[in-house]
């Protein structure tokens, strides 16, 4: 996957990426919620499974999707107040 540098890119692309990681962080929300619910309802019937757990497997990588969205976002801000 290619890295993108996000001082080398003009603001339509930034907002452009923006939009792209918003839909990515709400997608991941979305899955977290139903993963959750879905452990929920596992370890009502089955008692504790991988299934309880599996929210908090993916938890790190939603932090780290965020953070990159979160860096857009300031980056967007950083150059409409300069």
């Amino acid at each position: 996957m290619k890295t993108i540098l996000l001082p080398e890119l003009s603001l339509s692309e930034l907002n452009t990426e923006k939009k792209r990681r918003g839909a990515l962080v709400s997608f991941y929300i979305a899955t977290l919620v139903v993963m959750t619910v879905a452990g929920m309802m596992m370890t009502i019937r089955k008692g504790t499974t991988i299934f309880t757990f599996l929210p908090f497997v993916f938890l790190p990588i939603f932090f780290s999707i965020y953070k990159r969205y979160h860096d857009v976002k300031k980056e967007i801000k950083s150059r409409n107040d300069a």
